[in-house]
C-alpha cells in the first residue's frame, strides 16, 4: 500500500533533514522504495540526496518547455 508523509512548518526547523533520514530509514530498514518531492524552490531534500549535485527542478523545466509541454515523464 502507498502511503503519503508530508513535513512541513516554517523556515529552519530541520524539515529537510527530517524527511532525509525518514526516507534512508525507509528505504535500508525497510526495504521500500522511497519517492522525494521537494517545493522548495532551494531544492534541500533533493540536493542533500543527491550528495550536493545540482538537479534540474520543475521550475527550470516549466521556464524551458513552458506550462502546457509539461509532463509527469518531464519532471519525475
Amino acid at each position: 500500500m502507498t502511503r503519503k508523509i508530508a513535513f512541513y512548518g516554517k523556515g529552519g526547523i530541520g524539515k529537510s533533514t527530517t524527511q532525509q533520514n525518514t526516507a534512508a530509514a525507509m528505504a535500508y530498514y525497510h526495504g521500500k522504495n522511497v519517492f522525494i518531492h521537494g517545493c522548495d524552490p532551494k531544492a534541500d531534500c533533493t540536493r542533500l540526496a543527491l550528495g550536493g549535485v545540482p538537479q534540474t527542478t520543475i521550475m527550470d523545466t516549466l521556464r524551458e518547455l513552458g506550462e502546457e509541454a509539461v509532463t509527469v515523464d518531464n519532471v519525475v
